[in-house]
């Protein structure tokens, strides 16, 4: 059965339920008695640092689950240089312009996407997690690298605690000397935990390491799938070279989601900023954060007034202009229809069988995404993470 399956609300009692145990029976069930009493100055000062990251594990996974990722504010568009921009710009292949989503029926803002399970399109939106019940976008990642980092703290603290007993328990067992032997159920606590402890750090392992990475990036999952057909469309020359326009260095990448003072970077808040407009690199086109990722060519569709100029080596104007629904589109005079028609009437069979969403570009049905139930374009599904699914569908 697949995760997806099975309600949020039970998988989020389960991460709950699982968290709970691992710490009652490993603090006051094997280690505090090991150490002379839970109560004991010995004991407080061995399980600090890992009752300081159980801490943080709570208030990080509990804020991650109840904080709203942020959605597009209603009327909300972009600039308007961005949405008229001036004629003499030359377009850049791939770049065409600011992203707009049907289901809302609103413009994107830089790095959102629209997610299937919320119904909405998210603010720097990285994936969906069951795990947590929420979408995990700019007003909770934070949160969230905090909560994967305290589990892994957590986990290895708390093995290293455990193998030690475990050591202890096997040395005094082979002693002639010692009386007092170890129960049966301790034992077997200790060996049931050590094993679950072992499946955590494996999956939240692979987290850790991929969100590092992302995190050291300035990226999200989603953005690390874009950025790699990008560099495969640069590499096969169908777009014009560009590049990811919001990795601005290691450490302001860091600071733009944990905030700008590292000595807080451990402390619950939220990523500075309102997750509408983001730095990027110096000399970056004003054009490409409001249409990133670029567009492979070959998902576009020639439009009827490319066939026609194709045809009849007409050269009109640029496509400088977007319409009410945010679809790039040409002036077209009066004279441009005529010519249309006249064309049109000619080749009645070679038109009368075009689609006529061709003639505008739809920036939502070129988009990259994995699960997207109405595009017909081919879609590349070899980034999947089995904890969570992102979904961004227009």
């Amino acid at each position: 059965m697949r995760i997806e399956a099975i309600p949020e609300k039970l998988i989020v009692a389960f991460v709950v339920v699982l968290i709970s145990y691992l710490q009652l029976t490993t603090n006051f069930y094997v280690l505090g008695p090991a150490f002379g009493g839970w109560t004991t100055i010995f004991a407080q000062k061995l399980l600090a640092p890992m009752n300081i990251l159980l801490v943080s594990l709570y208030v990080n996974y509990y804020l991650a689950c109840i904080t709203e990722p942020g959605s597009t504010p209603e009327g909300w568009e972009p600039p308007y240089s961005i949405l008229n921009p001036d004629e003499s710009v030359p377009i850049r292949v791939g770049i065409l312009g600011p992203r707009f989503c049907k289901k809302c029926d609103s413009y994107k803002p830089p790095r959102s996407h629209h997610c299937r399970h919320c119904g909405k399109c998210v603010l720097r939106m990285d994936h969906h997690c069951p795990w947590l019940g929420n979408c995990i976008g700019f007003g909770n990642y934070s949160y969230f690298i905090r909560f994967v980092f305290s589990v892994m703290g957590c986990c290895s603290y708390g093995a290293y605690l455990l193998l030690w007993r475990l050591q202890r328990i096997l040395d005094m067992r082979k002693s002639p000397w010692h009386m007092h032997q170890v129960s049966t159920t301790e034992l077997g606590v200790i060996g049931f935990n050590l094993c679950l402890i072992a499946i955590v750090l494996l999956l939240v392992g692979v987290l850790a390491v991929y969100h590092t990475y992302c995190l050291l990036k300035g990226q999200t999952t989603i953005e690390g799938w874009e950025r790699t057909k990008t560099t495969r469309l640069v590499n096969r020359r169908k777009i014009d070279p560009v590049e990811f326009p919001f990795d601005i260095g290691f450490y302001h990448n860091i600071c733009s989601v944990l905030g700008r003072n590292p000595l807080l970077w451990w402390f619950p808040r939220s990523s500075p900023g309102d997750g509408l407009k983001y730095d990027v690199k110096p000399d970056t086109d004003p054009l490409v954060p409001y249409s990133w990722p670029p567009r492979d060519p070959k998902d576009l569709g020639p439009s009827i007034i490319e066939r026609i100029e194709q045809e009849q080596h007409w050269e009109g104007k640029k496509l400088v202009r977007r319409d009410s629904e945010g679809y790039l589109v040409k002036e077209i005079t009066m004279e441009d229809r005529i010519r249309m028609l006249n064309v049109e009437s000619i080749e009645t069979e070679q038109y009368d069988e075009l689609n006529p969403d061709e003639y505008y570009y739809d920036s939502n049905s070129a988009e990259s995404d994995v699960t997207d139930d109405e595009g017909d374009h081919d879609v590349d599904k070899t980034f999947v993470l089995e904890e969570s699914e992102w979904v961004d569908e227009e």
